[in-house]
């Protein structure tokens, strides 16, 4: 079947995401890029037009990253839109011959779409020599994609995140232990930082708002094949556990699991940024003094208890505290003494080098380099 057409049917999840574009993403109608690549020129790219958007799709070759793709195919050529799209392609080489199949059927289905396709290879011993290969495959990811689009002269990265991913991230941070942080779960829009310090690239999420039920049945109308990552098989992993095991049974007791999980995030998100504000205005009573960083313990009885544990975190990420050890176990008996009303001295090493004195009067965050 042609890629070209849309029949109405189609047009609920292309629908969705051309709003989440606009009002979620800050892809605006008509916007311009800001800025070229070396030696390259806004319009130097086939279909592009003057004062077009830019804007690179990362592509798996699964269900949502096709789908997504698709959907922006279909947005870009719309009056107002004026989107320039390029798909990109991460070949891990950490599963072969899957991984080169998955490459292939990308670049296929960008050349029928009539898009460039951008490919980038990583290292994959280098990967396994890492303790964490799938978090050293996600960073090393976004990084060969902020370097496509910074090549492709884009502003924008879009990935294929959707609302079940949202539910699922959420769970995991919840049986995993998070601060209220964790709760914002994936965001609609963030910047990310090049290894050079060039302009930031924004990687958005148009499709955070639409189901994988959605995106499935889009694609089946469509008549649009995709690939399968037999890795979401492996029920050792959580988040495959939480799909094949979890996620059904929440569906069943409410289909749009999905949808509030999303609003649950927005909320959160909203929620941070209010105490954050408050960790600000707590901070300018810290005095700093060297390797030390002390505050009033009085002031400190005043705040709430979520303020006091975001600034504790702020001052030891400062001092080189990794954040996997700043979490309740670590931060609360420190609350406690702080908020209690005993006197004399106690003292904790939440990491190397790094004391925190509770007086009767003071706070001391010892081995801070500010």
């Amino acid at each position: 079947m042609s890629h070209k057409g849309m029949m109405p049917q189609h047009r609920g999840l292309v629908k969705a995401v051309a709003g989440a574009l606009r009002r979620r993403c800050g892809v605006s109608a008509g916007a311009t890029t800001s800025g070229s690549a070396p030696g390259s020129s806004p319009d130097s790219t086939p279909g592009s037009s003057p004062g077009s958007v830019r804007l690179v799709v990362a592509v798996s070759g699964g269900a949502d990253s096709v789908a997504l793709l698709r959907a922006l195919a279909a947005i870009a050529p719309r009056r107002g839109r004026h989107l320039t799209l390029a798909v990109a392609h991460v070949q891990h080489h950490l599963r072969q011959p899957q991984g080169e199949e998955d490459a292939a059927f990308v670049a296929e289905l960008a050349q029928s779409l009539d898009l460039p396709f951008l490919r980038a290879d990583l290292d994959a011993a280098a990967l396994r020599q890492q303790g964490n290969i799938e978090a050293a495959a996600r960073h090393a990811r976004y990084a060969a994609l902020a370097e496509m689009a910074r090549a492709f002269d884009a502003p924008f990265l879009a990935t294929a995140h959707q609302a079940d991913d949202q539910l699922e991230t959420l769970l995991m941070r919840m049986l995993r232990g998070t601060s209220l942080s964790g709760l914002r779960g994936i965001a609609w829009r963030r910047r990310l930082r090049l290894a050079d310090h060039a302009a930031p690239i924004m990687l958005i999420r148009p499709m955070l708002g639409v189901s994988r039920a959605d995106v499935r049945a889009h694609l089946r109308d469509l008549g649009q094949p995709w690939r399968e990552d037999h890795t979401n098989a492996d029920l050792s992993r959580l988040r495959a556990r939480l799909r094949h095991d979890v996620l059904p049974v929440l569906h069943d007791l409410r289909p749009d699991a999905g949808a509030k999980a999303v609003t649950l995030a927005q909320q959160m998100a909203q929620a941070c940024r209010v105490v954050d504000l408050a960790i600000a205005a707590a901070a300018d009573h810290v005095q700093r003094e060297g390797a030390t960083a002390s505050f009033d313990r009085s002031d400190a009885r005043t705040w709430s208890p979520l303020v006091l544990a975001g600034l504790l975190r702020r001052l030891l990420a400062i001092a080189g505290v990794a954040a996997d050890r700043l979490g309740t176990r670590c931060l609360e008996p420190i609350i406690r003494a702080i908020r209690d009303s005993k006197g004399g001295t106690r003292q904790f090493q939440p990491g190397d080098g790094v004391q925190i004195t509770v007086t009767r009067n003071a706070v001391r965050v010892e081995g801070v380099t500010l």
